[in-house]
């Protein structure tokens, strides 16, 4: 009989336990949260102390009626849930539904037999703090969600919300966005000489960096050249000029390992260097702490909790790693531990994210993990060795050369000790490189090189430069980088990702722009990281989970009530189409519009200008062919057309001649065998149809190659329901015929038959 019951959140989590622990315990998995705030409601008692309603997750039921059934007949239920607050919680709700008297609570920061074994040995009681500083979070989150939804439902559009830290990283995207638009760029000039010591093959660069007569200490000071006219009068002062060092200066500098992987910076290096997103990231680095099978070896887990804000590394793991270092590398390889400066608001509980054990390199355990976890894992293991090792060496040289009446400068560096890029592997760009220059040399001359320059706006954001600043601003915690930006691009569409960059779209615009005007202080990331402080006080048991809820419910309720009141629902313009509604502004992917307030039931939009500002639509000289009123040129969400201004009485639309111009290709219609088949250019290319359209509704689009794609292949025998022709298609189960006119001749069943 097993000793007791062991629940965790996941099936790879229970297999790893069960490999160490045997049949003394019965390990079960919980799939998670067992128990959350109801989807369709707010579920808090907002004038009862904020008091949650939390109800069982349906797709949980079933799994809850079984650890029912197995908590029964065990004297003891140990609950092993991840070690941070959404474990703690999920233990709590764990221990609430299934009514357990005295559950245990272990942690362990990697699942190994050690770790578990230690942490058996001393379980404790479920920390109402942590779930606590959880519950507030939620109950935060959910204020924030169900009282500003409705919000913005009437004022941009249906479907979206908003969110506690969403909204800041929102608006640090539109911001940049902002940045990039206002930005002036200021033309600067450099000036490159190409030179080489006298009679040699090899040549290096030196940059123009001051004029010989500057002030003392101008060596110091950026000299600038402005313009095309600067740079060229320079080098025709520099005709004929000779060459000559004037200066050489040697220095040693050393370069640093970084600190071994935090949540924050592993989602920033497995977007830059592995082009992997920080939520698929998270998904690989669970899979690798929960458990990979290794063969013989079984289920085991490759490294420690990601979820961490520490770079903090246990003693025994320090030594081994250093042991590993001066068995493979030597002595001279071995660097000093040092601490890496913590980020706002970081916490302490765990230890950085390391591989379990450092003898099981990436290349040894290859042939057992997919591509994606042997590329995180390799990541991972290669910052944590380099992090104990040795720094690198170079030896720098920078060198001042006279031409003319003008100071050049060149620098160079020789790496002369690899140190910890032994492991991690030199990624920095080749710099010059230079000879052995003494002073008073005379050099030989190869031309001159006068570029042009711009300053460049800001970057955009990518995820994770995102992630990097939220971070150094205190936003956020280590388990909500990932799905802050998966919230922002994913589930609201406010940011789109193209060529790995964030661009606001028109309905993110529309939603900062609400953001900022009426509920500043949740998008002001000063006040976001306070808050994040205080819900960390409620984790230590410092405050209160409530009045840290009811300090921020207050402002929110008396921001809200003033939005309300400085942006009425309707305007005073009634609907022209259905005559009963008012119009409302509102705002889509397609940009800003008026709309009616019945929607649904009326769907009446008219477009509106980014400033807000309905366009005028141009009258033509052109009547309308179907009431005689003028045409005119007005704006909708696919761009200008040619309508008719006795909209929308009249709905006349003047197509464009190259969409409504048909050119016969000389071929019969394969569906109905009577119409000739056209080419026509639609709103997605070119394509073929019947002309018997809209009674033959035949249509293919082109190909690259500019002819039509193969369409069904048209048969000589007739269908026996209608008289048109069948054709074969391909199915499921492979070839079939059919009437050519399906789906309005269905064809006897007979007809449909697969084809030998």
């Amino acid at each position: 009989m097993p000793e007791g019951l062991i629940i965790v959140e996941s099936p790879a989590k229970a297999k790893t336990l069960k490999r160490f622990l045997g049949d003394r315990y019965d390990v079960r998995a919980s799939m998670g949260h067992v128990r959350d705030l109801p989807e369709k409601e707010m579920g808090v008692e907002v004038d009862d102390g904020f008091k949650p309603h939390y109800e069982v997750v349906e797709s949980r039921r079933k799994t809850i009626n079984e650890l029912r059934s197995a908590a029964k007949g065990d004297p003891e239920v140990i609950l092993a849930s991840d070690p941070d607050r959404e474990g703690e919680a999920i233990a709590w709700h764990l221990a609430e539904v299934l009514k357990l008297r005295n559950p245990k609570r272990i942690e362990f920061h990697e699942i190994t037999s050690e770790a578990v074994r230690r942490a058996l040995e001393s379980p404790r009681e479920i920390d109402m703090r942590l779930v606590n500083a959880q519950q507030a979070r939620r109950v935060v989150d959910r204020l924030v969600g169900f009282r500003l939804s409705p919000f913005l439902w009437a004022k941009v559009q249906k479907g979206i919300g908003a969110g506690r830290v969403s909204s800041v990283a929102l608006r640090l995207v539109v911001d940049r966005e902002e940045e990039i638009r206002k930005f002036v760029p200021v033309e600067s000039w450099t000036i490159d000489a190409e030179l080489s010591r006298q009679g040699a093959d090899s040549h290096f660069m030196a940059r123009l960096n001051r004029p010989q007569a500057a002030a003392p200490g101008a060596a110091d000071m950026k000299f600038e050249v402005h313009s095309e006219a600067e740079a060229q009068e320079i080098v025709r002062r520099l005709e004929g000029a000779s060459y000559r060092v004037i200066g050489v200066e040697q220095k040693r500098r050393t370069k640093s390992s970084n600190p071994p992987y935090i949540t924050s910076t592993l989602q920033q290096d497995a977007s830059s260097r592995l082009r992997m997103r920080p939520f698929a990231a998270m998904r690989v680095a669970q899979q690798l702490y929960e458990g990979v099978e290794l063969g013989p070896e079984g289920a085991t887990g490759l490294i420690t909790y990601m979820r961490t804000d520490s770079t903090r590394i246990s003693s025994d793991a320090d030594a081994k790693v250093k042991g590993w270092v001066k068995q493979q590398y030597g002595e001279k390889y071995l660097g000093t531990s040092r601490a890496a400066k913590a980020t706002p608001g970081a916490q302490d509980a765990h230890e950085a994210i390391r591989p379990t054990d450092v003898n099981r390199t990436p290349d040894s355990i290859r042939g057992h993990l997919s591509a994606d976890q042997y590329k995180l894992y390799d990541l991972i293991w290669r910052r944590f060795v380099a992090s104990r090792m040795a720094p690198a060496v170079y030896d720098q040289t920078q060198v001042e050369i006279e031409g003319g009446d003008y100071v050049f400068r060149a620098n160079g560096s020789v790496l002369t000790f690899d140190g910890f890029y032994k492991v991690w592997g030199r990624d920095e760009n080749g710099e010059n490189e230079l000879p052995a220059l003494t002073q008073g040399e005379d050099l030989d001359y190869h031309g001159i090189k006068p570029e042009q320059h711009f300053t460049q706006p800001p970057p955009r954001y990518t995820e994770a430069t995102l992630i990097k600043e939220l971070e150094q601003r205190g936003i956020g915690r280590p388990s909500t980088y990932a799905p802050i930006v998966q919230t922002i691009t994913k589930a609201h569409g406010y940011v789109e990702i193209k060529d790995r960059r964030l661009f606001p779209t028109r309905v993110g615009e529309a939603v900062n722009t609400l953001m900022v005007d009426h509920f500043k202080s949740i998008s002001d990331d000063d006040y976001t990281s306070k808050l994040e402080k205080r819900l960390d006080d409620v984790e230590s048991g410092s405050q209160e989970w409530v009045p840290v809820v009811k300090d921020f419910y207050g402002p929110l309720q008396r921001m809200l009530s003033a939005a309300e009141e400085a942006t009425p629902a309707d305007t005073d313009e009634v609907c022209p189409l259905c005559n009963e509604g008012h119009l409302v502004r509102k705002a889509s992917r397609y940009g800003p519009f008026m709309g009616c307030s019945r929607y649904p039931k009326c769907k009446f939009r008219r477009a509106l200008t980014p400033d807000g500002e309905a366009p005028e639509p141009k009258l033509l000289e052109e009547p309308c062919p179907t009431c005689g009123r003028p045409l005119q040129l007005r704006t909708g969400r696919y761009g200008e057309f040619i309508g008719c201004s006795g909209y929308p009485d009249c709905k006349y639309i003047k197509r464009d001649p190259a969409q409504t111009e048909s050119k016969p290709t000389g071929e019969k219609c394969p569906q109905c065998g009577e119409g000739d088949l056209v080419e026509r250019t639609g709103r997605y290319g070119p394509f073929v149809a019947c002309s018997r359209y809209p009674d033959c509704n035949y249509r293919a689009n082109m190909g690259k190659d500019g002819k039509p794609r193969q369409g069904p292949k048209v048969l000589d025998e007739p269908c026996p329901i209608c008289g048109k022709p069948l054709v074969e298609r391909r199915g499921r189960f492979g070839l079939f015929k059919s009437c050519s006119d399906y789906p309005k001749c269905p064809g006897p069943k007979g007809v449909k038959k697969a084809v030998a």
